[in-house]
């Protein structure tokens, strides 16, 4: 065992976080999967309560371990709870939309992502997005209508739902990248477990379906996926340049298609497919020209302060 983590170790940071986030999309297509048979009866927001508070008992033997002062320990905590009020809402559309589209149209859909973090970032941030960014945007946007087809095919609650979701849980992603500069994948992970079910509690309540005894055995499955699926990403972004990652994000449309197909016999269309390669590739331009901003702000920085 010794031997294998040194192996492990010996490998390139960015190939291990590389590995780390492919596993987690493996985990989260198993989660689609686990949650989406209790999603056809129960509440969307009782769905959701449930998927983490059984996810949280997972994350108990981490914290046995580290003891709960270093495993809850952060500087960071107002930015903790603002990244789980967040994901808290883009997981409550995220199980309105889960019963009413394919795994293939939720995950095409959702990698839209540097999309709106490319428009958040012009409208709320003031930054200063080029014209070659904007036709980036564009041409993500008409890979998303690829896939919508709007007056050629319905455009139902679920689409709109995941539409919304998207940029939510891409600033989750965003703050979670930033809080893997100082906070463990551990300290992450357990923060954005507590948060979400202290927010989503109040509401699972008033909308409350007591589950089958069935359904707890899909939520153990679905908790265990979506913790150790969080604990990889997690690990990932702290190993690799979330430019670097982006690209892995599209093998979750094959795992997603496949599982969708093979077990729930969905049939996502070649449209889907289509404007999901133009979204994409637009995604990827997108962080590429990022990832050179960056650059140019380091070495700036680094002229302005030599002795930096």
């Amino acid at each position: 065992m010794t031997a294998l983590v040194d192996r492990w170790l010996a490998l390139p940071p960015n190939l291990r976080g590389i590995l780390w986030v492919g596993l987690s999309g493996i985990l989260f297509a198993l989660l689609n999967v686990f949650t989406l048979i209790p999603a056809q009866h129960l509440n969307p927001y009782v769905m959701a309560f449930l998927r983490y508070l059984f996810g949280a008992m997972f994350l108990l033997p981490i914290v046995f371990r580290l003891g709960l002062h270093r495993a809850l320990h952060t500087n960071r905590l107002g930015l903790h709870v603002s990244r789980g009020a967040i994901h808290t809402v883009g997981m409550f559309l995220w199980f309105i939309a889960l019963p009413l589209t394919t795994l293939a149209e939720i995950t095409a859909l959702g990698f839209t992502g540097p999309i709106f973090v490319t428009i958040g970032a012009a409208l709320f941030l003031r930054e200063d997005v080029r014209m070659r960014r904007w036709m980036a945007v564009f041409v993500g946007f008409i890979g998303a209508m690829i896939i919508i087809r709007p007056g050629f095919s319905a455009l139902h609650l679920g689409v709109l739902c995941i539409l919304i979701s998207t940029p939510i849980f891409s600033a989750s992603n965003l703050i979670s990248k930033a809080l893997a500069r100082t906070d463990s994948a551990n300290t992450i992970v357990i923060w954005q477990n507590i948060v979400i079910v202290i927010c989503a509690l109040p509401v699972a309540l008033w909308f409350w379906q007591t589950p089958q005894w069935t359904d707890i055995g899909w939520f153990l499955a679905a908790g265990l996926a979506g913790t150790l699926g969080h604990l990889c990403q997690q690990r990932g972004y702290q190993l690799a340049d979330i430019t670097l990652l982006q690209p892995i994000g599209f093998l979750s449309l094959i795992w997603n298609t496949m599982l969708g197909y093979f077990l729930f016999f969905q049939q996502p269309d070649v449209w889907t497919f289509v404007g999901a390669a133009v979204i994409f590739a637009s995604a990827m331009y997108i962080s590429h020209r990022e990832a050179v901003r960056r650059a140019q702000i380091k070495t700036a920085s680094s002229q302005a302060n030599p002795e930096a």
